[in-house]
């Protein structure tokens, strides 16, 4: 215990209890329950009184287990022969191990939370056990009802209560769910040693040891206990508690250590008041009660605190404990509010930083506590944003985490245990194990299509994608960086179908596709570095052992299983194992749940996401299968509590989850929430003894926050302040900070040149109809439009399939139309097919629209006479080149110019009369260049027509009249403004009014004439 050099006289007590004695010791949180625990069992070993296989001590969590082994070895001094920390579901299957061994039946298999919950996910499928209406498919579809199927089977067994006495209670209860949870019971059991034969939940296993302690078999460890030390019991089961009362009947003596008010395990089956009921549930007669007065890890404050907080909770039976004092003095516990959540999470990492830099506490000495897992990474992520590494206690499933699910995702489909369609061959490419980015992937899609086309074919890319992956050869004729990745994927692909084939089990696929990836010294690299980089590197480095430990397990369990129900176990994973793999050890801020922090201690504890209706959480847990009501009627605790007693027992529930996350804290605790129109904050935020100040824009300790400030200040601030923040950005730029050199900055930096884009003046400048209105609004999105090139819209992929249409239409029969965007459609790829499907209703509404307009020009007499027409004429130094949609002759000799448009925004009547892409048809039509139209041929001038309709119209014409030699001039003038601004070497783009440092020109850098304007 940090900062006590020995024990005080009432721990002291503890250790003089006689050898065989029973004992209660009641403690509030930082008294040194444990301590005193671990110092029990060290002094009854290294007295001689007991040998260390006759003493044990009992946590309720496997990392409180593991821990204390730790420090009972270092207490003890030397090595000993048998565990001396355990959980109670170790004990049990020890027991129940040595039972069946003595038996000659099979060895009992813990079954994991994970594989429990996917058989009963698997059984619910097809369940029809009469549950009730409100109870229907979706309902039991979720993860939720399943965890609450789950835990009604352990509560049941914890009290030796089978299916049928499950039915027989919903029966006489009226309880229909009670009675279809039985039915689901009993199938659930006879189908389960099929599918894990000898395999037991964890009260199970407690049950089966039970029962052979009963039987007088608690084998050959059990056996030799002589005193069970319990730290934490409020956190026991039922079912745990059953065993303690059976050794404790062999003469085991029992010292259990606890305090009510910081219980956390109440939705599991824990119980608070089983400290105060000791003697009637474990047997024992006149056990010692020992009451630990003296708090030894924090100071007044937070002690005041935390007892505020308890004061709120029933006694449950136990309330001495409270009396508890402390050493006075201490820091007051501040509030934090923000109006967000990212600016709630850089005001947390700015105090974390604050006791980091200035006090110095280790990161590994500060935790952030959430309420529940949900909050956790988010949080985690928002922290490694702002610069504070953060871990995380681990836990999510497989289906949660990027890189176990990619790696399991890739083996699977190459089983065949998942269809490759298109949407998942680009989820393949771009995960980690192909490592293709968006436009990687463009460049890839690209490539198959044109080698698609130049061979006559006319498949998707989508489809080209699926085939190159399930057929490595494929790539073969395509030679890409992109391409080459892909098709390593593909390889590793096919050798993992090999492997399978040959037997391999499910490490040893997942290991080849790993070690074929590439990524091990990619990740370690990045692990070793510093960021939030690092931290996902390192996540995703434990993340990945642990799913090759528990691949390793399962091989161990069933070496001659086939690896596809591994994989396929995995891909439905909504609950996550328990794993026993190690993770990276790193300096970091804990980011947990109350759970997560039972059993540890900081210098600082930050409890955040304390909102309005999440801490506290008044749900009645259980509710839809009434567990809280059932356990009551089988515990024969009286009459069904009322929803107001059900609601003060689940408030006193997180109550003592708070108490138990701000007891964790020694010196600083900080209470936060976001607060705003839409989030309030919770009622604990007002137990805080004040708000604490919000140092973050005014003296960041963060090195990006800081040269934020400096460089703003060397730009704004007065002629000292200027030189200060010059002299410190001069210091940080000399140690490489980011940022802080002005080489980096950006407008700072020299022109590389000023050189117009065409030098020559007779070389020419191609101007696009389709571009001269957008340069005329913006010279910089053009040209960056022009160089850069744009993302690809599925809009505009089917504005080009609906344009072919139109150009090969033979007759304005619709269906025609429809059959012949139907022959290409396949081109399209789709994010999702409810995408499809909308895309698709409007395509064929714009199909209708285009059969009504060429029904209309048949009946009026107009005729085709030419569509998707290229022109060409020189104006001055403008090339003006393009190609019209449609060139249309009406019954009177007329010629129109047609511009097909899909998209939904027009142009009001002023505008189409001055629209450039219409005028500068209209001047190719004049000047003779457009094939099978002369140039004296009378003119109906131009019109724009829309088919994506808002009206009930089916089409909608816009037109421009016929350019008399007025109109002309004005867009030939137009045409040689536009090639001299495209020519230039300055861009400059619109200002726009919310700027706060005005507008400047965009300045290209190193362009080549050739490459831009293929002059």
């Amino acid at each position: 215990m940090p900062g006590t050099p020995g024990l005080d006289a009432d721990q002291q007590a503890v250790l003089a209890l006689p050898v065989g004695a029973s004992a209660v010791v009641l403690g509030a949180p930082g008294t040194g329950r444990t301590t005193t625990a671990v110092a029990l069992v060290a002094d009854r070993i290294g007295s001689g009184a007991l040998q260390a296989d006759e003493v044990l001590l009992l946590a309720p969590r496997r990392a409180q287990a593991s821990r204390l082994r730790d420090r009972l070895l270092l207490a003890v001094g030397r090595p000993v022969s048998s565990p001396l920390a355990r959980t109670a579901a170790s004990l049990a299957f020890d027991i129940a191990r040595r039972d069946a061994a003595d038996d000659g039946r099979d060895a009992p298999v813990l079954l994991s939370g994970g594989d429990q919950d996917r058989i009963i996910a698997q059984l619910l499928e097809e369940d029809a056990s009469g549950w009730p209406e409100r109870l229907g498919p979706d309902v039991r579809a979720t993860r939720a009802f399943r965890g609450e199927l789950r835990e009604l089977f352990a509560r049941c067994t914890e009290r030796d209560i089978d299916w049928a006495a499950l039915a027989d209670l919903g029966e006489t209860t009226g309880r229909q769910e009670w009675r279809a949870a039985a039915a689901f019971w009993r199938e659930y059991l006879e189908v389960l040693p099929a599918v894990e034969p000898d395999a037991f939940d964890s009260a199970e296993l407690v049950a089966l040891a039970t029962a052979a302690v009963l039987r007088g078999r608690p084998g050959a460890l059990a056996g030799r206990l002589r005193l069970i030390v319990v730290d934490d019991m409020q956190d026991l089961g039922e079912s745990a508690v059953g065993l303690l009362a059976a050794l404790a009947g062999r003469g085991c003596a029992v010292v259990a250590f606890g305090d009510p008010d910081v219980a956390s395990d109440t939705f599991r089956g824990g119980e608070p008041d089983l400290l105060g009921r000791f003697e009637q549930r474990l047997g024992i007669e006149a056990p010692a009660r020992i009451v630990l007065g003296t708090v030894h890890r924090h100071p007044e404050r937070v002690r005041r605190f935390v007892s505020a907080v308890t004061a709120r909770i029933g006694t449950a039976l136990a309330g001495p404990q409270r009396t508890a004092t402390a050493r006075p003095g201490g820091a007051p516990v501040l509030s934090v509010e923000a109006d967000g959540p990212g600016a709630l999470a850089a005001r947390i990492a700015h105090l974390l930083r604050e006791r980091h830099l200035d006090h110095d506490v280790p990161f590994a000495e500060q935790a952030v506590v959430v309420r529940s897992n949900a909050l956790v990474e988010p949080l985690a992520r928002a922290l490694e944003i702002a610069g504070v590494p953060a871990i995380t206690t681990g836990g999510s499933a497989d289906a949660a985490d990027r890189a176990p699910r990619a790696l399991v995702e890739v083996v699977a489909v190459a089983l065949g245990l998942l269809p490759l369609t298109p949407e998942r061959a680009a989820s393949l490419v771009t995960g980690p194990f192909c490592g293709l980015d968006r436009l990687a992937l463009r460049r890839l899609r690209l490539a198959l299509r044109v080698e698609e086309l130049e061979g006559g074919g006319s498949r998707s890319a989508g489809e080209l994608l699926v085939e190159a992956l399930a057929a490595p050869g494929r790539l073969a004729t395509i030679d890409t960086p992109a391409v080459r990745r892909a098709a390593r994927l593909a390889r590793s692909m096919q050798e993992v179908r090999d492997r399978d084939a040959a037997g391999a089990s499910a490490e040893d696929l997942l290991w080849h596709v790993w070690d074929a990836s590439g990524l091990a010294p990619v990740w370690r690299e990045r692990a070793l570095g510093a960021g939030l980089v690092a931290a996902e590197a390192n996540r995703d480095l434990d993340d990945l052992v642990a799913l090759f430990a528990s691949a390793a397990r399962a091989a161990e369990r069933g070496p001659t299983d086939p690896a596809a129900g591994f994989l396929a176990a995995r891909l439905e994973a909504d609950v996550a194992d328990d794993s026993l793999a190690p993770r990276g050890i790193r300096d970091g801020v804990l980011v947990t749940t109350p759970v997560g922090v039972a059993g540890l201690e900081f210098d600082t504890v930050v409890i955040a996401g304390l909102q309005d209706g999440v801490w506290p959480n008044l749900r009645p847990r259980g509710s839809l299968l009434g567990l809280t009501e059932l356990v009551a009627q089988l515990d024969e605790r009286g009459a069904p509590a009322t929803a107001v007693d059900e609601r003060r027992a689940v408030l006193s529930d997180e109550l003592r989850l708070f108490a138990l996350a701000a007891s964790r804290a020694r010196s600083v605790l900080l209470l936060a929430a976001v607060a705003n129109d839409d989030e309030a904050p919770s009622v604990l935020l007002g137990l805080a003894d004040g708000p604490a100040p919000d140092g973050t824009a005014t003296a960041p300790n963060a090195l990006r926050p800081l040269v934020g400030l400096l460089r703003r200040s060397a730009v704004t601030g007065s002629g000292t302040e200027r030189q200060e923040a010059a002299a410190a950005l001069a210091r940080l730029a000399r140690a490489e900070v980011p940022g802080a050199s002005p080489s980096s900055w950006w407008g700072l930096a020299p022109i590389s040149t000023d050189e117009p884009l065409v030098p020559d003046p007779d070389l020419p400048v191609r101007v696009s109809p389709s571009k001269l209105e957008r340069f005329e609004e913006s010279p910089l999105d053009w040209f960056q439009e022009r160089v850069a090139g744009g993302e690809p819209m599925l809009a505009g992929a089917i504005g080009t399939m609906l344009h072919w249409v139109l150009e090969t239409a033979r007759s304005p029969d619709e269906s025609e139309l429809l059959a012949a965007l139907e022959g290409r459609w396949r081109e399209l790829d789709f994010e999702a097919d409810w995408v499809e499907a909308r895309e698709r209703r409007l395509a064929d509404r714009m199909i209708s629209a285009i059969s009504r307009y060429l029904a209309d020009l048949e009946r009026d007499g107009t005729r085709l006479i030419g569509g998707e027409t290229p022109f060409e004429f020189r104006l001055g130094r403008a090339l003006a080149t393009g190609t019209i949609d449609r060139i249309e002759r009406d019954r009177d000799g007329h010629v129109r110019v047609i511009d097909l448009k899909t998209g939904s925004t027009r142009p009001s009547a002023a505008q189409t009369a001055t629209h450039a892409q219409l005028g500068v048809y209209q001047l190719a039509v004049r000047a003779g260049v457009v094939e099978g139209v002369a140039a004296d041929d009378p003119s109906a001038g131009a019109a724009l027509l829309y088919v994506r309709q808002r009206t009930r119209d089916p089409y909608t014409l816009l037109t421009q009249r016929p350019l008399d030699e007025e109109g002309a001039q004005a867009f030939r003038d137009r045409i040689a403004a536009a090639a001299d601004g495209m020519a230039a070497g300055v861009f400059e783009g619109p200002v726009e009014p919310d700027l706060r440092f005005g507008s400047s020109p965009f300045r290209p850098m190193l362009l080549r004439v050739p490459d831009v304007c293929g002059g």
